[in-house]
């Protein structure tokens, strides 16, 4: 299952940076096109969203046949790669979540780093 995580995780990044290098023509398709989101948003038709990831992500090609086999349903399909979401709406959430993760390190507050080196340390 943490392969499929994973996975999940890449395919959505990839298709979010996608989404914003080309979302000038993107927007202009989805003005013909879109689907509904559940998170009451639109994103590109199902067709154009599985190609350009399969472009993105060669290792999903082993994966199509099967999951197609499965259920030719392409909305389906999108919805089990984990894709079914508003890009613009996710691009804005990952960047307010980016600029609550900057204003803490700015602050001070980072966790995880080792004490600075000119703070004295006790040797046992």
């Amino acid at each position: 299952m943490a392969f499929y995580e994973n996975f999940t995780a890449s395919l959505k990044q990839k298709w979010l940076e996608y989404f914003q290098k080309n979302r000038a023509w993107l927007v202009l398709q989805m003005e013909v096109k879109s689907v509904k989101t559940p998170d009451s948003g639109r994103r590109p038709g199902s067709s154009l969203s599985l190609g350009v990831i399969n472009a993105l992500e060669p290792k999903l090609a082993n994966l199509m046949v099967p999951f197609y086999k499965l259920n030719p349903d392409e909305d389906a399909l999108v919805e089990v790669l984990g894709l079914n979401f508003d890009p613009d709406k996710e691009l804005i959430s990952e960047e307010s979540e980016g600029a609550q993760s900057s204003v803490k390190e700015s602050s001070g507050v980072v966790s995880g780093l080792l004490p600075d080196s000119t703070e004295k340390t006790t040797d046992y």
